[in-house]
C-alpha cells in the first residue's frame, strides 16, 4: 500500500479552510496544521502547550488547538497541533471522530458507522 492523502476542511470560530492532499498517518496521533492555518480559522486556543514524539524518535514542543475537520462530507471537532517545520498530517484522532479508518487492501477510507457524531457512554 503506499500513501494516503484526502482532501480536508478545517473550521474554526471565523472562517473555514480547505486544504488538498492531505497525508493520512495511522501512526500519528493528532492532526498536523501549519499555524498560518490555525490562525486563518481562527482555532480555539491555543489549548495547551505539549511534548509531542514524531515518527523518527526526536521530541518538539507543540501548541495543540481545537479545530472542526470535514472529510468525505462528515465534519467532527478535532485536535489540532503545530510546531515548527510540521507538515499537514491527518492523524488517528481525526479519523476515529469522523468514524473513518483506512483499510490496508485497498488503501482507501472506509466509514465505521453510520455518518454522523459518535455518542460514547
Amino acid at each position: 500500500m503506499g500513501h494516503m492523502h484526502v482532501d480536508i476542511t478545517v473550521r474554526g470560530s471565523k472562517a473555514v479552510v480547505e486544504l488538498r492532499d492531505v497525508l493520512v498517518d495511522t501512526g500519528a496521533t493528532y492532526t498536523v496544521l501549519p499555524e498560518k492555518v490555525l490562525s486563518e480559522v481562527v482555532a480555539w486556543g491555543p489549548i495547551q502547550d505539549l511534548e509531542v514524539e514524531l515518527g523518527n524518535g526526536t521530541s518538539v514542543r507543540a501548541k495543540a488547538y481545537g479545530v472542526a475537520i470535514r472529510i468525505e462530507g462528515v465534519e467532527a471537532l478535532s485536535t489540532g497541533i503545530t510546531f515548527e517545520g510540521g507538515q499537514p498530517v491527518i492523524g488517528v484522532e481525526t479519523l476515529e471522530s469522523i468514524g473513518l479508518k483506512l483499510v490496508p487492501t485497498t488503501g482507501k477510507l472506509e466509514f465505521t458507522r453510520p455518518k454522523g457524531v459518535a455518542y460514547f457512554y
